[in-house]
């Protein structure tokens, strides 16, 4: 949902690394847990709505349920590192043993939530330093008095970005987030400017070793800053 209120278009996951529940429920479990008692709505009844109302496609890396053949548009399966195409193949083997799941979606995906950070949410201030920012590594980000923990942004690739995210934060806290009505906007006039007038922006001297994080991960990092506060609609 992080991802999906900035503007992703495509979403890759990997089943390896995401918990079960999230990925399916099956009809066992179904019957067993009644979904008034379950919260967690299972990624197999969403990922069609997903692409047929809001036009965001999902690519999954899976080896462990079948159940989303019956949702997929396109199934390559991989052997010895070569991918086959095996659509039709894997339509028939649904048809021949249907998963008689019970449909946990609802009518639609849902609304994607526009959210406004409140000012106050952002304090990079530490002791009697005005502005303590930096970077330790490429998974920790000190901002003030606060530890952002970035470990779970693995499309992070370079200590560098994570340097120009702490940064970057800062730049939009106190330059465009009281004019942008969301999130989204205020970040995307921030990265406008930084790719108008280069990343020593970000600096208030020419520091070198600074480079460009893609607005996800931004974002990502502003969720994950513990003192942030959303205004209310």
């Amino acid at each position: 949902m992080e991802a999906l209120e900035v503007g992703a278009r495509v979403l890759l996951i990997d089943e390896d690394t995401s918990a079960t529940n999230f990925m399916i429920r099956d009809r066992r479990m179904q019957e067993l847990v009644q979904k008034a008692h379950e919260p967690i709505t299972p990624f197999i009844d969403k990922v069609r709505q997903l692409y047929q109302d809001l036009g965001i496609s999902t690519l999954l890396v899976m080896g462990g349920s079948g159940d989303y053949f019956e949702v997929a548009d396109t199934v390559i399966w991989m052997n010895n590192y070569r991918p086959f195409a095996v659509t039709q193949e894997a339509r028939a083997i649904a048809q021949k043993f249907p998963v008689q799941r019970i449909a946990e979606g609802g009518e639609s995906f849902g609304e994607i939530t526009a959210r406004q950070p409140k000012p106050d949410s952002f304090d990079p201030s530490r002791g009697n330093r005005e502005v303590r920012i930096e970077a330790k590594g490429l998974e920790t980000i000190v901002y003030g008095e606060q530890v952002i923990d970035l470990s779970f942004l693995e499309q992070l690739v370079e200590t560098g970005q994570t340097r120009a995210i702490g940064r970057f934060i800062h730049l939009y806290a106190t330059k465009y987030l009281d004019n942008s009505p969301y999130l989204r906007e205020g970040l995307e006039k921030a990265l406008a400017e930084i790719d108008e007038k280069g990343l020593d922006l970000l600096m208030p001297y020419k520091y070198g070793n600074l480079a460009k994080p893609r607005l996800f991960e931004i974002a990502a990092a502003v969720n994950r800053l513990r003192s942030l506060q959303i205004k209310p609609k």
